[in-house]
């Protein structure tokens, strides 16, 4: 590979954990349950594949957080609720973030955001 190749992949790298990272250890104190449920499933769409991860609520991140091996790759999930603007992405409401590769080169990830409902179909993206 090229310099600028290399470059490029590290940097995307980077931007990833980052945006995992932010999502996971954002600023838990204003985080909620939605409608007091334990789980939600959250729908991941890789491509023509779409994967069912289950994400149970853990207290001490106050997210729904969870995590799924298929197809030789691990699927991660989180929701979180963000009640203020400008913490996390900027928005308040329900967020709902997947990756599929974790910190590896050409994973791809998805962002979306809902005001008033956790989102549970992503559709995974460069």
């Amino acid at each position: 590979m090229n310099k600028q190749t290399k470059i490029a992949i590290a940097v995307l790298a980077i931007f990833i954990v980052g945006m995992t990272l932010s999502v996971a250890f954002a600023e838990p104190a204003h985080a909620k349950k939605y409608k007091n449920k334990k789980s939600i499933t959250v729908k991941v769409k890789d491509g023509k594949k779409t994967i069912k991860v289950k994400c149970k609520y853990k207290k001490g991140y106050k997210q729904y957080l969870g995590h799924k091996y298929k197809n030789g790759k691990r699927y991660d999930v989180s929701v979180c609720y963000e009640k203020k603007n400008g913490m996390q992405f900027g928005k308040k409401g329900w967020w709902t973030s997947a990756t599929n590769g974790g910190m590896e080169d050409w994973a791809k990830y998805a962002d979306k955001h809902n005001r008033y409902h956790p989102v549970t179909k992503v559709k995974l993206h460069y």
